[in-house]
């Protein structure tokens, strides 16, 4: 090939891949300028960390009807992104003072996600407590106190007799009485007529603390004569939770005190 063509050509690739050249920088077939090939060559270069926070989840306390313990429960929210060491439920039981008091440390058990720890309190007890988590060595987690009164839902049973002597004209009334936890208190209500009609009558009371709950009342005070009287009773019961049985359930129990005898309702 000769040198003026071998020039020719070269002039003319210099001048294609000029116009090339503009062609690119002036936007090609779009608009706009260079094709950014950064993504597809090497993405973005930059990256954030994320910061995980760990912290305690759905926490709620229950009461066992059966017998008076409190469980705690509560879940971990991104445990899994830190170490772990222990995981304690603190409780205190009746505490004047639960921000200064001291506490009793139970580990709790993981199941299915959710941690949990029974608390040995019963009927009647307010309970404070709180969770510590201790994570990385010597990092601490603690809620803040919680606390919840321990109380049965369950009333008591009850039964009610009068036991009637026609030679001393006394009676004497039992109600014996049960409860899943402890009763507080009996109160017995009573009254004496002479015809049962216990339209506007208003009844007595005594309260009974003790068990056996028994109370003796005079209901005819001349057994001699042929003059009878009617003596009217119920009776409340009451445990240490609030929880009330009335017996009987309706109305009275009625003796009519002509004669030695027993009733019940």
């Amino acid at each position: 090939m000769r040198k003026k063509e071998k020039r020719w050509i070269t002039i003319g690739l210099i001048v294609l891949f000029a116009a090339i050249a503009w062609w690119a920088y002036n936007g090609g077939f779009g608009s706009g300028g260079f094709i950014d090939l950064s993504n597809t060559l090497g993405g973005d270069n930059t990256s954030e960390e994320t910061t995980y926070q760990l912290a305690v989840a759905d926490l709620a306390a229950s009461v066992d009807q059966t017998t008076g313990h409190v469980t705690v429960s509560f879940s971990l929210t991104n445990e899994e992104h830190f170490n772990i060491s222990s995981v304690q439920v603190l409780y205190a039981l009746n505490v004047a003072d639960p921000n200064n008091a001291t506490y009793t440390a139970l580990n709790a058990t993981a199941e299915n996600d959710t941690y949990k720890a029974e608390i040995p309190s019963k009927f009647g007890d307010v309970v404070y407590y709180k969770v510590k988590v201790v994570y990385d060595g010597t990092k601490e987690l603690v809620t803040d106190v919680q606390s919840i009164t321990v109380t049965d839902t369950t009333a008591p049973t009850a039964t009610l007799s009068i036991e009637y002597n026609a030679t001393t004209g006394n009676a004497t009334i039992t109600i014996n009485a049960s409860d899943n936890d402890a009763i507080d208190k009996v109160v017995l209500f009573y009254a004496v007529t002479a015809d049962g009609n216990l339209t506007n009558v208003t009844f007595s009371n005594v309260t009974l603390n003790v068990s056996p709950y028994t109370y003796t009342l005079t209901v005819d005070s001349n057994t001699t004569d042929t003059t009878y009287y009617y003596l009217d009773v119920y009776a409340e019961v009451h445990d240490i939770s609030g929880n009330m049985a009335r017996v009987p359930e309706n109305g009275t129990v009625q003796l009519y005190a002509n004669e030695t005898k027993t009733v019940s309702g």
